[in-house]
């Protein structure tokens, strides 16, 4: 039993490998986890076309990428794992709509955000469930994600009048409140929202050429500070790393260009540029999941 053991360790790889869209490329890329012997070098691109205009991806329980389609068809594909068969492969899942974001639930399910109401597809069938939130209307939804306590956290954008970010129940549904309010710690345009390790909430906001990340502690709220400051960050999308650090993706000047920075996890300060150049310009950004 322990020689199995061994075998199977020595099979999984170092370092989880970081997977970026490329949203004018069509394309997902992948680079190499902070981990292995020469992090942030390229891996080479691991799907191309996968939609034409690819935003966020999420590594979901199959062990497949789900990649979110901003603009035209397919809305949402499935692209196979490194860890299967056919590594790679793109399969359409949704034919129409436009999303930013991908999220999976408590109940196993693919959850995905655009514009009104977040909807709810099976990830078996990939037939949809139903429109999962309700209670509060929803405008642009740029980011997801479920926190801690089960709930579904949801970043609502409305130019010129709102940017916030609401909660509903990760299992009802049901409307729970504002969450954060526009304006608070200087919330204007949420893009991605994530969790990290203790809970604290960090929020991607970006809006007219400048940005930064946001940080509201899990159980104060109320002192919300700037976490990530830096000229020129343009950030849209957020993911933990295996190193436990901040990874960001932030768009170039151009559109068609930008990079992925790390900060460290706990104070925010600036580590490295992780890749200084991403084909396309970096939307979405996910790990693979499996790694030692």
């Amino acid at each position: 039993m322990l020689a199995i053991l061994f075998t199977l360790l020595a099979a999984l790889p170092h370092s989880a490998d970081l997977y970026v869209s490329g949203f004018f490329d069509s394309s997902v890329q992948r680079f190499l986890g902070p981990r292995s012997a020469t992090p942030g070098a390229a891996g080479g691109t691991y799907a191309r076309p996968v939609a034409r205009r690819p935003w966020g991806i999420a590594f979901g329980p199959d062990g497949a990428l789900w990649v979110a389609n901003q603009q035209g068809s397919p809305a949402i594909v499935r692209v196979s794992g490194p860890f299967s068969a056919t590594p790679g492969v793109v399969e359409t899942i949704v034919d129409s709509g436009a999303f930013y974001d991908l999220a999976f639930g408590p109940d196993g399910n693919l959850y995905a955000a655009g514009a009104g109401p977040v909807q709810r597809f099976d990830v078996v069938t990939h037939q949809l469930i139903d429109e999962f939130t309700h209670g509060y209307d929803l405008a642009e939804t740029r980011g997801i994600a479920f926190g801690p306590d089960g709930n579904l956290y949801v970043s609502n954008y409305e130019s010129g009048r709102k940017g916030e970010i609401v909660r509903f129940d990760g299992l009802t549904g049901d409307f729970l409140g504002v969450y954060v309010a526009t304006g608070r710690a200087g919330l204007r345009a949420p893009w991605k929202l994530i969790f990290d390790g203790r809970g604290d909430l960090l929020v991607a906001n970006w809006e007219s050429g400048s940005g930064n990340v946001l940080r509201f502690p899990a159980h104060a709220v109320n002192g919300a500070s700037v976490f990530i400051a830096r000229d020129g960050l343009n950030p849209l999308y957020l993911a933990i790393g295996p190193d436990r650090n901040l990874y960001v993706s932030s768009s170039g000047n151009s559109g068609a260009s930008g990079s992925v920075l790390r900060f460290d996890g706990r104070t925010g300060a600036f580590v490295d540029v992780f890749i200084p150049a991403v084909e396309g310009g970096p939307r979405g950004l996910a790990f693979a999941p499996g790694a030692r």
